[in-house]
């Protein structure tokens, strides 16, 4: 997938991977400690779609290396207890590749925050992870003109605007699932050519 720019987005581009097939994509999500690259991941959320339908998901709470702020868990509802007996990072992060395969990876503000902190964490335990990366804040950035009256491009009213509908925010599974609806949505109303 060539980002707007033209060129690659890839977590590594240390190697080529095989092209994706666009029929199947993993659209996925993060639940992290804070904002930052180093921050430490809790929940990595995603589902697959095959043609259209939703076929398979994944979701894994992670254990950190620090304790989950109170902010954090008023946003996510996910605390420490909840997380105590979960894979740490270096377990998880395996598991989501495996899922994903080498499918094209779709997400929200996917290139700016949850690639970067995945991979930050990838990097740290020498995973590789050469997945082709759409992310979906980005193009509506550069491609508002088919959406009069788009006031926000936060998820939430992404989804009030497509008339997507879900009962939570903020975790990761969920937020990957409505994430797949909008993308779906923006291949036909955008005419996205993967």
């Amino acid at each position: 997938m060539t980002d707007l720019f033209g060129k690659q987005e890839k977590f590594f581009p240390a190697k080529e991977v095989k092209k994706p097939d666009f029929s199947t994509f993993v659209a996925f999500d993060i639940e992290t400690t804070g904002l930052d690259r180093h921050s430490d991941i809790i929940e990595i959320g995603a589902v697959k779609v095959v043609n259209g339908k939703l076929t398979d998901s994944f979701s894994e709470l992670v254990n950190p290396s620090v304790m989950i702020s109170p902010e954090i868990t008023n946003l996510t509802g996910i605390d420490d207890d909840m997380v105590k007996d979960a894979g740490r990072i270096y377990d998880v992060l395996p598991r989501f590749c495996r899922f994903a395969e080498n499918h094209i990876l779709v997400g929200h503000n996917a290139l700016s925050f949850d690639c970067k902190i995945m991979g930050y964490w990838a990097d740290e335990y020498g995973i590789y992870i050469g997945n082709s990366v759409f992310d979906t804040l980005r193009f509506l950035r550069y491609r508002c003109e088919p959406f009069p009256g788009l006031q926000s491009r936060r998820l939430t009213c992404l989804c009030d605007y497509f008339g997507i509908v879900s009962d939570t925010f903020h975790r990761a599974a969920a937020d990957a699932e409505v994430t797949a609806k909008l993308y779906l949505e923006l291949q036909q109303k955008a005419h996205i050519k993967a």
